[in-house]
Order: structure tokens, then sequence, then C-alpha cells
């Protein structure tokens, strides 16, 4: 029989120190030395609780994690070289495709790292309260982190599969499950609340309550606690039932007002602790100058990557599953990445578009204002067809990635974004909606001799109206200019957002410049499209113009989610009007300089979930908002065409993933029963 991922959970020292992964510690592994013997000195406990930080970094920042926690929602759609796009359609079933990187959700491989996390984290739990080499004050800070680590690995778990099997004690061959049991959500939501208040505890004796080095600390787990509730609430309330934590005394029998009132207070203790503060300049949340998120003011817990990529600091831990002849296999390269010699995170990648495509009408391979891939010194010139400067691009094209072309806004997001553009700071800094060409270039570019600094223009407008266009006589022969809709080249098929999808073809017939330029799928939607940048790594690097890789961290919790945290629970703890009081509080703060950014009525679910798109998209949050809430088919429905036939034929399953079918297959349990022995979520 194979043995099952969760059942290969054992205790070595080569398991936790195969890759430490450490921003402050590379311990040699000492193959002759016992766990209990390297876990009881400062350096091997310290290296351990790093090992639990480690393997976040294998879902924030990576595509795969991005696929499932923000894919297939009313949020975005997916690109021509998408590399998920059964996930993002709902096509997907429980098939475990381990290393192909062609169409892969990779739930078997993020199934075996989540609980290899918890793994980790277990055992940082029992060696931390053993360990006689450290200072009382440190014990008190690592078991804050073990139970935070914890909680938040299987937070993630339950909310991706539901019903899941619970570990609390280090996995060993004496107790290894061949027959493990699916613990009811409501259990899991219980331990996990159990270990936020112990961690909360903890970190309150140790007096730890600053951010430093993107570790937990007091405030992050009052934050990820206020984030659980509103789960917990949301989840059970928009389904109309009660009282459905369980297996802990202090929430067992909460109703689901009690819940949010709950969730309400920890957010608004979040609010007043002074842990983060807002930037006047939206932009500045984003920016590389603030991407640490120890320093970044508006974080509250993030993920690091050190800004050494191309060492292993950054790299997540092998796997426990092996080969035949024993060697621990690599997880998939949608979650590594660059595999396990260099590491970071592949968000600058994930939002842009094929801006350097290789078009006919920007000059082939974009040789007039764009090169292809810039990869070494050599190629970062363009030559300046009409004066024949040789011109130095590699820092004005740094910051656009590297012309992946993996998911794009929906023109619900679009739309959004847009709407309150006069008035709010985040549409121009979410919202890449135009590529420039490099300071003496002007006027090189053979079909747009007009050209001067934009390339190509992403225009919200319908190109077929009056406004459309007027604004695509004026791009002629100055830039390319794509419409949400209509004109020449529109990035969308119409404008109803229920029915819009990405254009996979431009005109095949002469347009109005009558040389046939626009006849190619390279400048249709799903290569060419407005993009989100607050991701993008503005670092210039002169070895490495175009980056595949970043060192920017990620930013799991920030100041303005406590603020919409809040909001959300007071619409069902004081009402509407009191919700969109808070909701513009932080809208205020997102205002443009002298302008009124308020919104006016009483707030609803859709309004919250209007801010938090605006607020929050990219970052990883989406699908389970839209799940925790019930709302995901009727969004899926309104606002993307893409996952409306496959999310239609899951109906309420698509609330849940599949279990990986390796699991299936290992374990001795195996029931077509739900909630006898252990069975596949209902759809798959």
């Amino acid at each position: 029989m194979r043995k099952n991922i969760y059942m290969l959970l054992a205790v070595s020292v080569l398991l936790m120190m195969n890759v430490s992964c450490s921003d402050f510690l590379n311990e040699e592994n000492k193959i002759s030395e016992t766990s209990s013997t390297t876990y009881n000195t400062a350096t091997g406990l310290q290296g351990l609780i790093e090992t639990c930080y480690s393997y976040a970094r294998g879902w924030y920042g990576k595509e795969a994690g991005l696929g499932l926690s923000e894919m297939g929602t009313d949020e975005f759609y997916y690109g021509y070289d998408n590399k998920q796009k059964s996930l993002c359609s709902y096509n997907l079933n429980s098939n475990s495709l381990d290393d192909n990187s062609s169409d892969n959700a990779s739930l078997d491989h993020y199934w075996e790292l989540f609980y290899q996390a918890v793994d980790a984290c277990n055992n940082a739990l029992q060696y931390t309260q053993a360990n006689t080499a450290v200072s009382t004050a440190t014990k008190h800070q690592y078991l804050g982190e073990s139970y935070f680590l914890r909680a938040f690995y299987y937070l993630h778990m339950v909310n991706i599969w539901g019903p899941i099997p619970y570990n609390s004690e280090p996995t060993t061959s004496e107790n290894i499950q061949y027959a493990p049991t699916r613990s009811s959500e409501g259990e899991v939501y219980g331990n996990i609340l159990a270990d936020l208040d112990k961690s909360i505890a903890q970190f309150d004796s140790a007096g730890y309550r600053t951010k430093a080095d993107g570790r937990a600390n007091y405030w992050a787990a009052r934050g990820l606690k206020a984030r659980t509730l509103l789960y917990a609430a949301s989840w059970w309330g928009t389904a109309g039932k009660n009282n459905q934590i369980t297996n802990n005394s202090n929430y067992s029998g909460k109703t689901i007002t009690q819940l949010y009132a709950l969730a309400q207070s920890e957010a608004e203790a979040v609010i007043g602790s002074g842990i983060a503060s807002f930037y006047s300049n939206y932009a500045d949340t984003w920016s590389m100058n603030n991407e640490d998120v120890s320093a970044n003011s508006e974080s509250i817990f993030g993920i690091t990557y050190s800004s050494d990529i191309t060492s292993t600091v950054n790299c997540i831990p092998h796997r426990n599953k092996t080969s035949t002849s024993g060697t621990s296999l690599d997880f998939n390269s949608l979650i590594t990445r660059t595999g396990y010699s260099r590491g970071g995170s592949a968000m600058l990648l994930m939002f842009t578009s094929m801006w350097n495509n290789g078009a006919s009408d920007l000059g082939g391979d974009g040789k007039e204002v764009f090169v292809r891939v810039l990869s070494s010194a050599s190629t970062h010139y363009v030559k300046n067809t009409k004066t024949g400067a040789s011109v130095d691009v590699s820092s004005t094209y740094s910051p656009y990635g590297r012309g992946f072309t993996r998911y794009l806004p929906s023109l619900y997001l679009w739309n959004l974004l847009e709407e309150h553009k006069a008035t709010d700071q985040r549409t121009d800094a979410t919202l890449l909606s135009a590529y420039t060409i490099a300071k003496g270039l002007e006027h090189s570019s053979k079909k747009y001799t007009l050209m001067t600094d934009t390339a190509i223009y992403y225009s919200p407008l319908d190109g077929s109206t009056t406004a459309g266009q007027a604004a695509q006589a004026w791009a002629k022969n100055r830039y390319r200019i794509q419409f949400a809709s209509g004109g020449d080249i529109p990035v969308y098929s119409s404008s109803d957002p229920s029915k819009a999808l990405p254009t996979e073809a431009a005109k095949a017939t002469s347009d109005v410049y009558g040389d046939n330029r626009y006849n190619t799928y390279k400048i249709a939607g799903w290569c060419s499209y407005p993009g989100i940048k607050k991701f993008l790594d503005n670092v210039y690097n002169p070895s490495y113009p175009t980056w595949d890789i970043s060192s920017r961290d990620a930013i799991v919790m920030r100041l303005a989610e406590m603020y919409l945290i809040k909001a959300e629970c007071q619409l069902y703890t004081e009402g509407g009007a009191a919700a969109m009081a808070t909701i513009n509080q932080l809208r205020t703060v997102r205002a443009i300089s002298g302008k009124d950014n308020t919104l006016s009525g009483s707030a609803d679910l859709n309004t919250i979930l209007d801010e938090r798109a605006v607020e929050l998209c990219g970052e990883q949050q989406r699908w389970f908002d839209l799940k925790r809430t019930h709302t995901l088919v009727d969004r899926v429905n309104q606002y993307n065409a893409q996952a409306q036939s496959g999310i239609k034929s899951l109906g309420v399953n698509c609330y849940l993933r599949p279990i990986p079918q390796t699991e299936l297959d290992a374990i001795t349990n195996y029931s077509t029963v739900e909630g006898s022995g252990f069975w596949q979520n209902s759809g798959y």
C-alpha cells in the first residue's frame, strides 16, 4: 500500500532541517544527533520555529496558492498562458497531477505541504516546552508563534476542504493513523480559536507585541482571531445555522450575532493598538521601499522573503514523499516557482499582460519600443529607428515584470476601480492602464510615428460609442488603444459583465490603418489587458532588468482589513448605517487630497464585498470571502463568464475543494457515504 501523505509526517532532524530557509539561521544538520538533543539547544529550537514559517512561502506569493485563493471569483479571468485553467473554470477533479505544471490545481501538494507545516508546529510546541537552553520569555514567544502558525495553517485547510483530519501531536511511526477521521468544521474551528487564545496568552506573557522580522506577535494573533471569527460567523450565518463551533467551551453555543460581535471586538482592538497606521499615499503601501512587512506601516503580519533571491534562503522545505530511491521529492514548480536553488515571490508576474508581445504594430518582437525578454546586459538596448541612437531600456521596462499572461481583471473589477477614479487613490495605485516607452525612443515606432511616451493604453470606454471613437481617432499614429469592449481591439467580448469574456483573436480584416496590423492573437484580450500593478517590483537591477522572482514580502494581514472586518460585523450587530460609517472612515483615508470619497446610504453585504475588492484585490483572500459568505455562485454568474458553466455543474459543491485522490487511495477507511469513514467531498 502507498503511504498516506498525512501519515508520513514522522519526526526527524533530517525532516526539520532539510532546508531551513531562515533569514537568521543556517544550521548544519548533524545526523548523529537526536531530535531531542538538537532542539534542546537555542539555535536548534530557533531553526525549528523558522521551519514552521517556511511552509507559508509555498502559498503566499506563489502561483498555485494565488489560483486557489483568488481565481474563479468575480475579480479575475485566466489569461492565455494560465497554468490552472481547469481550476479557474471549476472543471477540476480529485486527480493528483503531481509535478505537472500545464494545468494543475496543486491540491495534492498543498494537502501534503499544509500537513507538513502542522507537524512542524506540533514538534515546535513539544520541543519548546522541553527546552532548557532558552529563557522563559523566549519560550513564551516561541509557543505564541507555534500556536499562531498551527491555527494559521488549519484555517487555510478547513476553508479549502471542510472537515479534515486534525492532528495536535507530532506524528511518529507509533501513532500513524491508517484510517484517519475527518473532524467536523466546528471542531476544527474550535481548535483554531483555542490555539489563537493560547497564542495571545503566550505573547502577552512574553511582552511580545511589536512587529519584528515578519514574525507573529500578540496583535497578529488577535487580527487572525478577528478573521477566524468572521469566517465562522459568515460561513454558518449565511447558511442559517447557529452554534456550530464545538470542542471549545469559550465559543460553543455562541449565536452568529455573538460571533460577529466577538470578531468586531478583536478588529477594534487591533485598530486601536497602534501596531499599524495608514500611509497618506495608498501607493506607498506597495512601494518596494516599504515592502518589508516589519517596516511597512500598514502591515500586521506577513511572510518574509530575503533580498538574496539567488540563494536557498527563500525556499520551502522538500516534500516528505520520497522517490523509490528514498530521495525527498520536490513540490510542484507552481508552488516553488524557481525550484530549490533560489526563491522569492512570483506576484510580479501574475497580473501583467504581454506588454513585450512581439506584435507587428510595435515592431515585430517589440524591438522598436520594447524588447521580448531582457536577460543579459547585451540585450538591454533598443535602437531608435529614426535617429539610430542606442537606448538603454532596462530601467524603464524592469517594473513591468516578464510579460506573462496568467490573470487579468474582470470587467467587474475594472469598472469598480474606474467608478471612483476621480476621488479614490486606489484606482491609479492598483490599475496598470498603460505601458510607456523609454526616453530616447520617441518617434521610433514605424507604425505609430507620433509616439512620444505611451505605447499601449487601455481605455474603460466602449470603443463603439462616440467617446470611444473620438479616443480612437486621437490615438491614431500615437499609440495602440484597447477598449474594454468595442473598437478595433477590445479586451472583452461584451460590455455586459455577466457575458464578457477575454477576446482570443484580434480582427482578421484590415483596420483603419489599412495594414492589418491587428491580426494577431497577441493583442487580443487574453494576452493584452490592463494589469494590477501593486505587486510589481520597481527596484531596478542592471544584471536582471526583468525579474522572474521578487524579494517582495507578502502582506497577509494589514490595517485596512481590520476596518473591513469591523464594517462587515456591524452589518449584523449594529446595522448598515454603522457599517457604512466604518467603510467611509477607510474611504476617507484612501481619498485623493481635497476630494470627497465617501459613499452615501446604508451598507449591505454587496457594499462590503465591493469595498474588499477595491482594497484587497489580488491579496489571496477573494475566493475565501465569496465562499464564506455563500455569494460565490451568484457573483460568478454575475461577473465571470469563464467560470459559469463549471460552477453551475458543481452548484453548492463548489464551496469545498476535492480531497486529493492520492489521499483516498492510501487510506483504509474510504467510504462513498458522506460523514462515514473518510469520504470525498460532494461533486467530485
